[in-house]
């Protein structure tokens, strides 16, 4: 299982691939607490932690927690690469975190390494990132990254940053 650990910056991270014995903490970066997990079990139009876990894996090609150094058993966010166009040297890009974790510099450091990883690994010409046109903190953010608007597709705005 890959380990990455930030190298600089106020707050280090820890970023750790995730694996389906890691489903119900990152299972419930989504969907709440315990009795949230049960009652999204018993529901037959909902998938349970490991389906849930299974089906995101399917979708990337890089899935990590973030955790922070201090305390490294607590799952406070993700971030992923995903759909890999080999022929234009394309991927996404695109995590959560906790509310009570932003604007510490958690997600900056977590993309730093996986937009490192994406050069690395992938040889990268551009990264993508998507997100609503109203969540008005994930386009500072990707702003802030050097992430520049592209286009739109319906409430979702496009967003693309050069890998040099």
């Amino acid at each position: 299982m890959e380990v990455m650990k930030s190298a600089g910056g106020h707050i280090k991270i820890i970023l750790k691939e995730i694996s389906v014995k890691d489903s119900e903490s990152f299972y419930r970066l989504y969907f709440g607490d315990e009795s949230a997990i049960q009652d999204q079990t018993t529901d037959e139009g909902h998938m349970n932690p490991v389906q849930f876990t299974e089906h995101i894996l399917s979708l990337c090609e890089e899935l990590y927690s973030i955790r922070t150094v201090e305390n490294e058993n607590i799952v406070i966010g993700d971030c992923a690469l995903h759909h890999w166009n080999q022929e234009k040297k394309k991927i996404e890009i695109g995590g959560s975190l906790l509310p009570e974790y932003w604007g510490k510099g958690i997600m900056s450091a977590a993309f730093e390494l996986l937009i490192a990883l994406a050069k690395e690994k992938y040889q990268v010409n551009v990264l993508v990132a998507k997100t609503e046109i109203t969540n008005l903190k994930a386009l500072k953010f990707a702003k802030k990254l050097g992430f520049q608007k592209m286009s739109n597709e319906g409430d979702i705005i496009i967003l693309e940053k050069r890998a040099l």
